[in-house]
């Protein structure tokens, strides 16, 4: 798989337009992108279709990514891709729409709400999907769609052994 299929793949479900482009039931979305991108650790797990699945990581010496059980070192900030997406969707290249929010719930022991969506993107099946985000720090904890599942940590995340 192309590398910069890779990055799109791990970043998209994320990705949300502007303030400016959304309707307000959007906006939590659109804060949940920007906190993730503040945050100095995370690590992801992306399930897409039931049988492709990477784990990415980010730490302050750099991005890794495991795909087939072999963790590498990422030639590209994850940051600089999600920014660069971003600006794609300020741009209108994807559409992000029908957003609602659901009753709080607990996950993992945090406390999240539930934001269902409609993600467009040229060339590619228009897929809804569900994001669980925190009520305390605003970042998103999973995000569950028709072809993809993806789940998010914060805390203890390391660098991986290459």
């Amino acid at each position: 798989m192309k590398l910069n299929k890779i990055a799109f793949l791990l970043l998209a479900p994320l990705f949300v337009p502007s303030a400016m482009a959304l309707d307000k039931s959007c906006m939590p979305m659109v804060a949940a992108g920007e906190a993730r991108l503040k945050q100095a650790a995370w690590q992801s797990v992306t399930v897409i279709n039931g049988n492709f699945r990477m784990e990415a990581i980010k730490v302050s010496s750099g991005f890794f990514t495991q795909v087939g059980g072999t963790w590498k070192k990422s030639p590209i900030s994850f940051d600089d891709a999600e920014k660069a997406m971003l600006a794609q969707l300020k741009s209108g290249e994807i559409k992000i729409s029908q957003c609602s929010s659901g009753a709080p719930e607990m996950l993992d022991g945090v406390a999240v709400y539930a934001f269902k969506s409609k993600i467009e993107m040229k060339g590619a099946p228009a897929e809804e999907s569900t994001l669980y985000i925190g009520k305390a720090d605003g970042l998103p904890y999973k995000q569950v769609g028709k072809s993809m599942n993806v789940l998010y940590k914060y805390k203890n995340v390391q660098a991986p052994k290459l």
